[in-house]
């Protein structure tokens, strides 16, 4: 019996522009923030850390698990320079295997208060409803995630976790595995009525190392608009992603 071909590198970066791919990745992106703080002299350097988990259900169902956490070194925000932890987030989605140019999932998400303290994000807990729909005509992927949290208990003295976020994205992948993307990571949080917006574009490469797939990405952002004593102005962006492909 012959073996199954294994995935080409074109392939594997087209996998990695769908957020429920039937694909372990496990992304370390690496963030900088500047102009935080009421008095907009702070600025951060983040690591986050968001593995995805695809699991069968069945023929017909995968459940896809993304648990994301946060480090974060905060430098003279108000007065404050530490190390922390922010907010665990976990996302789910339940997914269809079948194949298809539309793909969509939805399931329940669960964010804790922060790890750290107050400097780095709410005390409250959080629990809502995720989605995700895109469309995948290579060489592009476009598409919408999508989710909001209520409120689960907690102090709402440093925040709430009433929030709506949306991230609509768009990916270009190239026969050679480049992939250019842009996307916003967009938070409305409902009690503040405000929204902070940041616009992220990345370039990203897929090589191997071996039979190892890693994808590498840089690129820039830049806040559209920001929560009171939010980020502000221009930011940079790095990445590396392990891939695990079946």
């Amino acid at each position: 019996m012959s073996q199954p071909s294994k995935p080409s590198s074109e392939d594997l970066a087209a996998k990695l522009t769908n957020p429920v791919a039937d694909l372990i990745s496990v992304p370390f992106q690496y963030n900088y923030d500047g102009g935080i703080g009421l008095n907009k002299k702070g600025s951060s350097n983040s690591l986050v850390v968001q593995p995805v988990i695809p699991i069968k259900l069945n023929n017909d169902w995968n459940y896809i698990v993304r648990p994301v956490v946060t480090f974060e070194s905060l430098n003279k925000v108000d007065g404050f320079s530490g190390n922390g932890a922010g907010p665990v987030l976990l996302e789910t989605f339940f997914s269809p295997r079948a194949a298809s140019n539309f793909i969509w999932g939805v399931g329940p998400i669960l964010s804790t208060a922060s790890l750290s303290g107050r400097q780095f994000g709410t005390a409250q807990t959080g629990a809502g409803v995720a989605a995700v729909g895109l469309v995948m005509k290579a060489p592009w992927t476009a598409g919408l995630l999508t989710y909001n949290t209520w409120s689960a208990g907690g102090s709402a003295t440093y925040g709430t976790a009433n929030n709506f976020y949306y991230q609509p994205f768009v990916s270009y992948v190239t026969k050679d595995a480049w992939t250019f993307t842009v996307n916003t990571q967009s938070t409305f949080n409902w009690d503040l009525r405000r929204a902070e917006n940041p616009v992220n574009a990345t370039v990203s490469k897929l090589v191997r190392f071996g039979e190892a797939p890693v994808s590498f990405s840089v690129g820039a952002r830049y806040y559209l608009s920001s929560m009171p004593g939010g980020a502000t102005g221009w930011g940079a962006r790095a990445s590396v992603t392990f891939l695990f492909p079946k």
